[in-house]
């Protein structure tokens, strides 16, 4: 995977002179609207994500500053791992709320169903290439950073489910927060990557029912009855434990 930074990402927070006379004496919501429009934007994302970093400096700005980077790094083909995770593991010890909240959208972020194309490629470039020992030797760290590190870069590799899910169980075991929220992205979007497959085929099963049951071939149609029955009480006793938990 080719993780160099794309060539017409600058990395420089280009301002345009609007934006910098909102910045300089905008009220508080003009500002939010403004950089808000920015981070949805697809011009020069490494750019964008030095300017967002240096606004959370700034008292009055450093909310929607997480707010914005959280949104950028959903879809910024460019994403510096090594400049964002110390900020938004810092993000979740803040004692504001909103902070907390956006850090946690910001690595969940860091996660893309799309991350991965059909042919195995990643479509994310993060500014970070790894050996297979430095991989191993951040799985074993007590660093969130370094552990995040290496999971997104797993995630994005080509992998086989069975091994990450396997370093996910074990990654958890260490009880650090921010590992536990990018975990939790990937088993989200893993789950959202079945259910998106279960739909696909649904219509597909219940049409081989009806055509077994209509022709008398019971025994050929009860697999589809089954195969449901047991999704449904997986996610009863899925729900069942989370209700008891809440």
């Amino acid at each position: 995977m080719n993780n160099n930074l794309s060539t017409t990402d600058t990395g420089e927070p280009v301002l345009d002179s609007g934006l910098k006379l909102i910045l300089k004496s905008g009220s508080v919501r003009e500002k939010e609207f403004a950089l808000l429009n920015r981070a949805l934007s697809n011009e020069n994302s490494l750019g964008n994500m030095n300017l967002f970093l240096k606004l959370i400096k700034d008292p009055e700005l450093e909310t929607i500053a997480f707010v914005c980077l959280g949104k950028l790094l959903a879809h910024a083909p460019v994403v510096s791992l090594p400049l964002v995770l110390p900020v938004l593991i810092k993000g979740l010890g803040s004692a504001k709320e909103a902070v907390r909240q956006a850090s946690q959208a910001g690595l969940d972020s860091l996660i893309r169903p799309s991350g991965q194309r059909e042919d195995g490629q990643a479509v994310v470039h993060l500014g970070v290439q790894l050996k297979p020992r430095q991989v191993q030797e951040y799985l074993e760290s007590d660093s969130a950073e370094e552990i995040i590190t290496a999971l997104v870069y797993l995630y994005y590799k080509p992998h086989k489910d069975a091994d990450l899910f396997e370093i996910l169980d074990s990654q958890l075991d260490k009880n650090i927060e921010a590992v536990d929220c990018v975990v939790g992205a990937i088993v989200d979007t893993k789950l959202w990557a079945i259910i998106r497959k279960i739909t696909d085929l649904s219509d597909l099963s219940l049409k081989t029912y009806a055509r077994a049951r209509h022709k008398g071939m019971k025994s050929k149609s009860s697999w589809v009855y089954r195969r449901f029955d047991s999704m449904r009480e997986l996610a009863r006793e899925h729900l069942k434990f989370m209700n008891e938990s809440a």
